[in-house]
């Protein structure tokens, strides 16, 4: 599911009133036509910002993309001169399970785990605000079950009153 990075409202394309303050009317079509003329290039402009930040951001992206395709190219070039270097006469090589289980050295993998594989430092801006926003959420939900038991436990409560009177 892809998340909104950006949300572009009509108050950022300039569609808002722009106060008057001498509180004059338009009175012929040139001052009409200026003031539509100057509204049309503040909203172009605000497009050609939102569109630069855009281009930057891809810029940025194919940046951080060839820079870990240039370092997985230098880790293939050295597994290939270590495996260029290596002789396969030297290695025994097991063709068959009879002879692996007479075997008394078996390969064994390392037993190394990464940690903090997705720290919260690496997550997006869109993602660590549908975070803050479900925190957020999480606790309204709690305070409201609270709310609610402690309202419907006050429901439950009866109060009797009785008035004892001396028997006349």
């Amino acid at each position: 599911m892809p998340f909104a990075k950006r949300i572009v409202e009509p108050q950022l394309l300039c569609r808002h009133q722009i106060p008057n303050d001498e509180g004059l009317l338009f009175e012929d079509l040139c001052a009409i036509s200026n003031v539509v003329l100057s509204r049309t290039l503040r909203q172009l402009s605000d497009l050609a910002r939102h569109a630069c930040s855009l281009f930057q951001e891809l810029e940025n992206d194919i940046m951080c993309t060839n820079q870990r395709v240039w370092v997985l190219q230098k880790k293939i070039g050295q597994i290939q001169q270590t495996a260029s270097a290596l002789d396969p006469k030297k290695e025994a090589v097991v063709s068959n399970l009879e002879i692996e289980s007479k075997l008394s050295a078996h390969y064994q993998a390392p037993l190394h785990q990464q940690h903090n594989m997705f720290h919260p430092s690496t997550r997006p801006m869109c993602l660590e605000e549908l975070h803050k926003n479900a925190q957020l959420r999480l606790r309204a939900l709690h305070q409201e079950q609270l709310h609610q038991r402690s309202s419907s436990r006050e429901r439950n409560r009866m109060t009797i009153s009785l008035s004892v009177a001396p028997p006349m």
